[in-house]
């Protein structure tokens, strides 16, 4: 599957208030999450991957990610925040968009490679500009698809 598979409009989500880190993984788990049990697991993953090393890309971007799903599923959600906002980032740089990935508890080289993918893809600078300008997560789904084919 290809990136662009992953991405659902009613998953991407605009002018979202920045208050911490936490807040914000407590709301990309909430979006994330089908059930109490596994928002918490989520929001889990989250945290423990970010004490592992900050997951910000530099350039504005973060893109916090964890393992826990119980089926072979990857769920990607977008945020765009109201204001650029300080999220530890390895630049200094202050981030504006997250995109957030959860993959199952048990990953492979193909989990991998998308990740790998992810940060490539949302690396650029021209692209992020075009996202965090967008009016509508329609609009920002067709930036994305545009630059993926």
């Amino acid at each position: 599957m290809k990136l662009i598979d992953y991405i659902e409009t009613q998953n991407i989500e605009l002018n979202f208030p920045f208050r911490s880190k936490k807040h914000l993984f407590e709301q990309l788990a909430i979006k994330a999450g089908e059930n109490a049990k596994e928002t918490q697991e989520i929001y889990e993953a989250l945290v423990q991957r970010e004490k592992i090393g900050v997951t910000s890309l530099g350039n504005g971007v973060a893109i916090p990610h964890g393992k826990c799903l119980k089926n072979r599923e990857v769920r990607v959600r977008i945020f765009v925040l109201n204001t650029p906002s300080n999220y530890e980032s390895v630049d200094e740089t202050l981030i504006q968009l997250v995109v957030c990935v959860i993959f199952p508890k048990e990953t492979n080289e193909f989990h991998l490679e998308l990740l790998r993918n992810i940060g490539t893809f949302f690396k650029k600078y021209r692209l992020y500009r075009a996202i965090i300008n967008a009016q509508s997560a329609n609009e920002i789904r067709e930036i994305i698809f545009n630059e993926h084919t």
